[in-house]
């Protein structure tokens, strides 16, 4: 199939549980959907997926993926329908003891795991990921990179920074401190989630680009199809995937025209993409 044809990468919000409460994240303010997708409804999502060339599946927009109820039968899911689909998991680590650890070594379909950290210090982190402890994380995070040098399959590990004026001096110390533990080390300016996040942008978050809609598509969790995952408030709803398949929500002419007009640079009809340029501080 080619690229417009289908997504390559699908992004679905399977819970909106999260034991956090972080300064820049919009996520407690969403009241209005399910807090976990139903399971009739991921499993429908995955069907749709299966046979269309989908290269990366990610259980993770608004929530804490660890926390999802159904985390276990979900991937496993995954892996018997959609086995060339690589499983990114986002965490903030707090949930990642030896269980939930197990329970992501055993599915093959896992090949990327991406930590949240934006601190070095426990008062920095604490600051920013309000209601987790930092020794806690750290400690989690620690074990599941020792556990990973025993397992016999590839999985690629990141650290993601989320920058903000009150953690920007702690950058160098926190490079310094997981260069080598895991693959990759990204730090990220605060890009004030369109507009609507809990912090305006930071620096020259904007400049980073729009990667966001070509070639994937997110899924809320009552089903709503938006253009990327900076819309968490359902502002550019393209489809519900209750009411009708995946692909037919792709190949909407609403849809190509958007993706068209984002990867030509023509963003004034689109009320998300005004919001996310316009958001600096």
């Amino acid at each position: 199939m080619s690229p417009l044809d289908f997504p390559r990468s699908v992004l679905v919000e399977t819970t909106l549980r999260c034991p956090a409460d972080c300064i820049f994240c919009p996520n407690k303010k969403i009241t209005d959907r399910p807090i976990d997708m139903p399971w009739e409804l991921f499993t429908k999502i995955v069907d749709d997926c299966r046979g269309k060339g989908v290269t990366e599946f990610h259980p993770f927009i608004n929530g804490e993926p660890l926390a999802s109820p159904y985390l276990e039968d979900s991937l496993d899911y995954i892996s018997r329908n959609l086995p060339e689909a690589a499983v990114h998991i986002y965490t903030n680590g707090y949930l990642l003891d030896d269980s939930t650890a197990s329970i992501l070594l055993r599915c093959r379909n896992v090949r990327e795991v991406h930590f949240s950290i934006d601190g070095f210090s426990k008062q920095v982190y604490e600051q920013h990921r309000r209601g987790l402890v930092y020794e806690r994380v750290i400690a989690n995070v620690r074990s599941f990179l020792d556990r990973l040098r025993h397992h016999p399959e590839r999985i690629a590990t990141r650290v993601v920074f989320t920058m903000t004026p009150d953690n920007e001096g702690e950058v160098t110390a926190f490079r310094r401190f997981w260069d080598g533990l895991v693959d990759m080390v990204d730090v990220l300016p605060c890009d004030g989630r369109g507009g609507e996040g809990r912090l305006p942008a930071f620096m020259d978050a904007q400049r980073l680009g729009c990667f966001q809609v070509t070639d994937r598509t997110y899924i809320l969790s009552d089903g709503t199809v938006v253009l990327c995952c900076k819309d968490w408030a359902g502002y550019t709803a393209l489809g519900n995937v209750k009411d009708e398949s995946l692909q037919s929500i792709w190949n909407s002419p609403e849809y190509r025209r958007l993706r068209d007009d984002i990867g030509q640079g023509r963003i004034a009809d689109c009320e998300v993409c005004r919001r996310c340029v316009s958001d600096k501080l």
